[in-house]
């Protein structure tokens, strides 16, 4: 239900999820996921059970769901939320340094983000009995909302912090032709440099 995504990877794609870092509100229906990652992410997830009501050849009721988060390293977390209740929250230090692999801590999130709602299911949260669902199916959303502390509205793409706009219309064809698959070979541009491997 919740998922985070981390980079750089922990060793072994084990996250500090102590007690302290990782707080699950109802152990009968939520549960530490035993996906971790792979060579492409890490996962910080915890699986939990949703109203099953609330699915459209059931009853049709609607699902509150939610994602609360306070950005950066101090006291920063994320908190998500099923049938409007807390479901689990993360905190900052379960994304603590790892000196098993000489990584420092990481932040949660800080750069703008967007919502993404879907209808995706995946035999990795459980099983999917795909022969018993009458195709198409339809995800119906009521509402999304979106509030933020007055003293930190973000809206767009481009903060002070996290400057994207003038990148993205530099390079405004990378992100709207599906035929540029590569940087270099097919969009023809020098890989950009790293200041931490001293390239700049």
């Amino acid at each position: 239900m919740g998922d985070g995504r981390a980079k750089p990877f922990n060793a072994g794609y084990e996250w500090f999820n102590t007690s302290a870092n990782e707080v699950v509100y109802d152990t009968a229906i939520s549960y530490q996921n035993t996906y971790t990652g792979g060579v492409l992410q890490q996962a910080t997830s915890v699986v939990t059970e949703t109203d099953q009501d609330c699915y459209e050849y059931e009853t049709g009721c609607y699902s509150i769901y939610g994602v609360e988060y306070k950005p950066g390293f101090d006291d920063a977390y994320i908190t998500w939320m099923s049938d409007n209740k807390q479901a689990w929250t993360l905190t900052v230090a379960g994304l603590a340094a790892d000196s098993r692999v000489d990584i420092s801590s990481r932040p949660v999130l800080q750069e703008p983000m967007y919502l993404i709602m879907n209808l995706g299911m995946s035999h990795n949260f459980g099983d999917v009995d795909l022969a018993a669902i009458p195709f198409p199916v339809h995800l119906r959303v009521d509402y999304i909302r979106v509030y933020q502390p007055s003293d930190a509205i973000n809206i767009g793409c481009d903060p002070d912090d996290f400057p994207t706009a003038a990148y993205i219309a530099r390079y405004a064809e990378a992100y709207v032709n599906p035929n540029l698959t590569t940087w270099e070979d097919d969009y023809a541009q020098e890989w950009p440099k790293n200041s931490f491997l001293g390239e700049c």
